[in-house]
């Protein structure tokens, strides 16, 4: 079929909402269409694709798995066009002087603020704004569009954050920024924290505190030590986490970033945790304060090692999240 021939990109949306809301009355509203209208544009996009993309019903709209195919395969397209969208209102009016974040806990709170007083900096009209959730809740805010640029720290390309669920990492993009280590940590008066180390065997045999499931450094953990016994306690915070390791001094695995006294590093012979810091985007993504904020975390350098090697082009195995390499700030900061 000849490009020239495809429907236009206002019905490709239609299509597109269709196809998620199941409905083509509820999709003509969120395109602005009369029903009647949106009906006509869905039959004339069936006549030229040669295709029945829906089945209508009493019911609802559902999907035929030839449309599956032909939507599936439009996806790209419509990314390319919302990006773009978001691209030329940036230049046109300013957007491009505010950027959303979502970030992991540890991120926010031990990394971060570093990387953003590079970008403010050099940047006085700009505007970040930041939410501090769990690893899965970042890949879910980039995914949807809620945020712009994500960091999140996790072994992996997250898939192992939720393996239960659908591909969670799927149509992301991830660069590694930098190295983030996890340690065993208790108050001074712990046995291990006076001895400055444990056995792996009589960890073990011990409950622990440690982060949420959906956590990047949970999920850290786990991997290194799938022999830990059930938890202490879980908690949903970093700050939780060492405030109740301190209230009750029973260790918990933590940041090596955010042991302070009264907490004391605990050794575990032959056991390193050390999980990348990753960039994320979605495909297409364009926004210029994205690129400096992730070209300030990799100049950065205060993660426990390096970023490894290829992180100026993505490290083995990920695509770097294409961002312009450029900034420019043009509204008052807040």
């Amino acid at each position: 079929m000849r490009v020239e021939k495809l429907p236009d990109l206002p019905t490709w949306l239609l299509l597109d909402a269709v196809d998620r809301l199941g409905s083509v009355g509820a999709a003509a509203r969120r395109a602005g269409f009369s029903q009647q209208a949106a009906s006509a544009r869905v039959r004339a996009a069936e006549r030229v694709l040669g295709v029945a993309l829906f089945a209508r019903s009493p019911r609802g709209t559902r999907t035929t798995e030839q449309g599956r195919a032909v939507l599936d395969a439009a996806a790209p397209y419509l990314d390319a066009a919302r990006s773009l969208a978001e691209a030329v209102e940036a230049v046109g009016a300013g957007a491009a002087a505010r950027l959303r974040v979502a970030v992991s806990n540890t991120v926010a709170e031990h990394y971060l603020p570093s990387w953003l007083q590079t970008v403010l900096g050099g940047h006085p009209g700009a505007r970040v704004d930041v939410h501090a959730v769990n690893s899965r809740e970042v890949l879910r805010q980039v995914r949807e569009g809620l945020a712009e640029l994500g960091f999140v720290e996790s072994p992996a390309t997250l898939d192992a954050v939720d393996p239960a669920g659908p591909d969670p990492d799927r149509g992301l993009l991830f660069r590694t920024v930098a190295r983030d280590a996890v340690v065993l940590a208790a108050p001074a008066g712990h046995p291990w924290a006076r001895a400055g180390q444990v056995s792996r065997a009589e960890l073990a045999r011990t409950g622990v505190l440690v982060r949420e499931e959906g956590s990047g450094t949970r999920v850290a953990v786990e991997r290194a030590l799938p022999e830990l016994a059930e938890p202490a306690g879980e908690l949903g915070s970093l700050s939780a986490l060492i405030s109740t390791s301190r209230a009750t001094g029973i260790p918990a695995f933590v940041p090596r970033r955010a042991v302070a006294a009264p907490l004391r590093e605990i050794r575990v012979p032959g056991v390193a945790v050390v999980r990348p810091i990753r960039a994320v985007v979605r495909p297409g993504a364009v926004h210029p304060l994205a690129a400096a904020l992730v070209r300030a975390a990799v100049e950065d350098g205060t993660g426990d090692g390096a970023a490894g090697e290829g992180v100026a082009d993505g490290t083995p195995g990920e695509a770097s999240p294409r961002v312009q390499p450029r900034a420019r700030s043009r509204t008052a900061s807040r």
